[in-house]
């Protein structure tokens, strides 16, 4: 049963990022697994629980990613900036709506993003400031909390459609410009140079692999 219950998890996530979540029906599912919808409510009563399983199987995946970005990182800078690599490709195959409809129609998933949110995420990225300010590539007068609270928030404001309208934006270049916000406010004159540095490496290896 958790072997059926794990396919299903993994054949919804790639509809709701492909189609965003209210579009999507247990039919679509059924049929992009190619079983039928009874086997789907053998595991889920219902798309409610297809939803928080989807939500807390991607919060552990991202979880074991950041932190292994982290250890694999010589700097707070590499590490912003590969996990902004690993964000960014999210993006591309992300549909715009998914987070609304996550909102909007699933406020038990969402209570527990949330949660996840500030719990977890918000931790990783004030460790990460601290990490760049005992290094001495940001500055040493800023507040991390406050400063991963904004980072938190300007996440979620490219999602939002009043904002940023999907119609007239670039969603992955929306996201590009507010990180680059973010960063140039932290960074020293010893960050910026070595920012600069990791920037234009990560652009020519990137280049090459799209080749």
């Amino acid at each position: 049963m958790e072997d059926l219950k794990h396919k299903i998890t993994v054949g919804a996530f790639e509809l709701f990022m492909k189609y965003g979540i209210r579009s999507v029906t247990m039919d679509d599912i059924a049929r992009h697994l190619g079983i039928s919808k009874k086997t789907i409510y053998q595991g889920f009563s219902d798309k409610d629980e297809v939803v928080l399983a989807v939500t807390r199987t991607h919060q552990c995946d991202m979880e074991i990613q950041v932190k292994s970005i982290a250890e694999a990182s010589s700097s707070a800078i590499e590490e912003l900036l590969r996990f902004s690599v690993v964000f960014r490709n999210q993006m591309k195959q992300m549909n715009p709506s998914l987070m609304f409809d996550l909102f909007k129609y699933h406020r038990v998933a969402w209570e527990e993003w949330l949660a996840y949110k500030a719990n977890v995420i918000k931790k990783c990225v004030s460790d990460t400031i601290k990490r760049g300010m005992s290094e001495g590539f940001f500055r040493a007068d800023i507040n991390a909390d406050i400063l991963a609270t904004f980072r938190m928030e300007q996440i979620e404001m490219a999602f939002n459609d009043s904002i940023y309208p999907h119609n007239q934006y670039n969603f992955e270049e929306v996201q590009l410009q507010l990180f680059e916000h973010f960063i140039y406010g932290c960074l020293t004159q010893k960050g910026m140079a070595l920012y600069e540095e990791n920037k234009k490496k990560l652009f020519e290896t990137e280049t090459i692999l799209n080749k």
